[in-house]
């Protein structure tokens, strides 16, 4: 009996389709034959089995998200909401990402005061209670541990204008190495630029002790840079000369030369100086005086000493 219903079955599985265009007779009928093996068909264990593994999945707990941590301290059982009501106030006011936040909660009154991050809030429940008086709390401290409204605010300010430059005017007495001492006295004028600055100087001078009577001025034009209290000059030397000996003489001596300049601030624009440079000249005199030959120098050191004022 049961390879009967075998074969009945394997019989069922082949369906046979015979498809008639026309019943004229002008044509012959087309058949087409369509089957489905007994291989094709789905076992009833791999449903089942589908539904059960579909049915344990679903049922999965979904992975809950990170709450941030709020810690509440000083938090007695006298107030009249609890540390949960409380963080979940916080919660829903606050990203969930960040730092643990933490308060300190007091009793005050009628209300409490909540503190956070150095500063602290009063806040009056006027009665109420749990997670109502929560949610208050919660609107009060939420400005204390928010970072971008517990930092002050900062005001951008327009950078202060720096004070104009004024000229400076100095007076230096100075004495240089000749055939004796060349000694003389210069008044000089300092525009600056920033920490440069552009300068003349403008003065005369005699010689002592060096066998001529020769006496001249000093023009010095260059520019130089200030670094604290000291100052670098550097430019072009002009000395004009007039010689009373002998038949007399009158000429110019050109160079150029370079200083260095300690400038101690004595107050009220005023300031005291004290110099030291040199000057070299391209161009040379010989004066022979008595059978002694005396000669305008190359190289000239020189000391100096005076004041400044910045009017």
């Amino acid at each position: 009996m049961l390879q009967a219903a075998s074969a009945a079955n394997r019989a069922m599985a082949r369906i046979r389709i015979v498809r008639i265009d026309r019943l004229d007779g002008a044509a012959q009928p087309r058949r087409k034959f369509s089957s489905r093996g007994p291989g094709h068909r789905l076992n009833v264990r791999v449903v089942l089995r589908s539904i059960l593994v579909l049915s344990a999945l679903a049922g999965l707990p979904t992975p809950a998200a990170a709450e941030r941590a709020i810690v509440v301290s000083e938090l007695g059982a006298s107030m009249p909401f609890s540390e949960s009501e409380l963080a979940s106030a916080l919660r829903v006011r606050l990203p969930s990402a960040g730092a643990t936040v933490r308060l300190a909660v007091t009793a005050s009154g009628d209300g409490v005061v909540v503190a956070a991050r150095g500063g602290s809030r009063t806040v009056a429940l006027h009665g109420r209670t749990g997670a109502d008086a929560a949610r208050l709390v919660a609107l009060a401290a939420i400005d204390l541990v928010l970072d971008d409204l517990a930092t002050a605010p900062v005001v951008a300010t327009a950078a202060a204008a720096p004070p104009p430059q004024r000229p400076a005017i100095g007076f230096v007495g100075s004495a240089a190495q000749w055939s004796g001492v060349l000694a003389g006295a210069t008044l000089d004028v300092a525009l600056p630029r920033g920490d440069w600055f552009a300068a003349i100087d403008v003065g005369g001078a005699t010689l002592v002790g060096g066998g001529l009577h020769l006496s001249g001025g000093v023009v010095r034009l260059g520019g130089g840079a200030r670094v604290g209290w000291f100052e670098l000059r550097a430019g072009a030397t002009l000395v004009p000369l007039v010689v009373d000996d002998g038949e007399g003489d009158r000429t110019v001596l050109a160079g150029a030369g370079s200083s260095v300049r300690l400038r101690v601030p004595l107050g009220g624009g005023v300031a005291a100086v004290a110099a030291a440079g040199g000057d070299v000249f391209a161009t040379r005199t010989q004066y022979v005086l008595a059978g002694r030959m005396i000669a305008t120098p190359l190289v000239s050191p020189w000391l100096g000493a005076g004041i400044e004022v910045v009017p």
